[in-house]
């Protein structure tokens, strides 16, 4: 049995979708099929803009709505390239009833590297998504399109999680700048403020400096509104005449407006996170003592964990293979890797973990340069901060709740401190300690995880 389908791939770029039809695998290859159509782009990978240049005579949003009802696509296969990105043109799909699929980065790019097609080539991506459910490597013994290949439809509350931690990190992004700015002049004008840190401890409230400098009273609690105004008088600066600057009120208010902003934000986090959809993930955070902006961060990537599993568990094969040795050293920040020849070994490959891991950013990829291959992390930059920040602020601090994990967590800690040579220096330290405690973490939650879900699912 063979799928029959005409499917549509699009490339989707900041302000454009690249697209390419087809109705049945190339036959002799991609590849093949690929040096054959490259030079008849105009017609074959037409290109659609957001915002057209009628100079140029591009072609519109509506033209592409127009094209998808002439040619009728039965599927559509897109790349969730940036959330914003990809939005105006799936909505266009969905108002035509048309089905959508999507397919992850890193599966996409190690399909079109096996199929040598060239990269950074937006054509070259639009013909890859394309062809990429008509690939019998993609389809099931029955001859039907296994879904385990592409990602599951995520419900709304995770695009609305999604999208509010899009936003938080966008106002983190933004204060940082701003906070600068305000020190420096702070550091002449109200000098012995400078460097306090300022928190809001009240919802509604903000934080008391940038409240009292951008002479929003009724936002500050009183006491602290009385100790930074007679803080202010005794200043030095105000002593000897210099006055806050309308620019300094300016940026307090400023974040001011975005502290109230976050407030807002994490307020419907939390009230999302309160779904009961989302009450075994949130247990297992319990464990590890997750704050809300991790577990939000985390939710929005690996919602639906079933997504990970095959049939209820996670996919593993065996393989016999020859295991090369492999020697690394760090050089100039990176890690260069050598691969040298090895035993022949039965090798088991738990890929569901490594996909969950790739996800959330601790995942590594070797890239060929020049002679040498370079390891390089994949996945979520994002999430790969958070593991990095759990480690140093709740492992190395022991701020861990009472739990099975965290005790897992503190003992294998002490495991790696160990390692010490012959002179009792220790040998993991840094970076490399942090790297193996981040990769714990990974896999602890993974089989967490894994465990929590067969529980429910029995």
């Amino acid at each position: 049995m063979t799928i029959e389908l005409k499917t549509l791939g699009i490339d989707v770029s900041k302000a454009s979708v690249t697209v390419h039809v087809l109705s049945s695998y190339p036959k002799g290859g991609l590849k093949a099929y690929w040096e054959k159509t490259r030079n008849k782009s105009s017609s074959l990978y037409p290109v659609f803009y957001s915002n057209p240049d009628v100079k140029k005579k591009q072609k519109s949003a509506f033209d592409f709505a127009n094209f998808l009802q002439e040619c009728k696509p039965d599927l559509v296969i897109l790349e969730p390239t940036g959330n914003h990105y990809s939005r105006l043109w799936a909505r266009i799909i969905e108002s035509l009833s048309i089905k959508i699929l999507w397919v992850g980065h890193i599966e996409l790019r190690r399909y079109r590297g096996g199929k040598n097609l060239p990269n950074k080539s937006d054509a070259a991506d639009a013909l890859a998504m394309a062809a990429y459910p008509l690939d019998v490597e993609h389809h099931t013994e029955d001859g039907e399109l296994n879904l385990r290949y592409f990602l599951l439809h995520r419900p709304e509350p995770i695009n609305q999680l999604r999208e509010l931690c899009q936003q938080l990190e966008h106002l983190n992004r933004v204060q940082s700048p701003i906070v600068n700015y305000a020190r420096q002049l702070l550091a002449w004008q109200f000098p012995e403020v400078a460097h306090v840190k300022s928190k809001s401890t009240k919802l509604g409230n903000v934080p008391p400096l940038w409240g009292w400098l951008a002479q929003r009273q009724l936002e500050v609690s009183p006491q602290a509104w009385k100790a930074l105004t007679a803080k202010y008088q005794a200043s030095a600066a105000n002593h000897y005449g210099i006055t806050i600057d309308p620019i300094l009120r300016e940026h307090a208010d400023w974040l001011c407006d975005i502290e109230l902003t976050e407030q807002r934000i994490e307020t419907a986090i939390k009230q999302l996170l309160a779904d009961e959809c989302f009450n075994v993930y949130n247990q297992i955070f319990d464990q590890f003592g997750f704050g809300l902006r991790v577990r939000a961060r985390l939710l929005s990537r690996i919602y639906p964990f079933e997504a990970f599993l095959s049939n209820g568990k996670p996919l593993i094969e065996y393989e016999v293979r020859e295991v090369k040795r492999v020697e690394k050293q760090r050089r100039d920040g990176q890690t260069v890797v050598k691969r040298l020849p090895g035993d022949v070994k039965r090798v088991k490959r738990n890929r569901s973990r490594d996909t969950f891991k790739m996800r959330l950013g601790m995942g590594t990829t070797l890239e060929q340069s020049g002679d040498e291959l370079i390891e390089v992390t994949s996945g979520s930059a994002l999430c790969r901060m958070s593991f990095w920040q759990y480690v140093l602020c709740q492992i190395e601090t022991e701020r861990l709740p009472d739990s099975h994990i965290a005790s897992i967590m503190l003992e294998y800690r002490s495991k790696l401190k160990d390692f010490t040579d012959e002179s009792g220096r220790q040998l993991l330290n840094g970076k490399h300690l942090q790297g193996k405690l981040m990769a714990k973490v990974a896999n602890l939650l993974f089989k967490g995880l894994v465990d929590a879900i067969a529980k429910k699912s029995n």
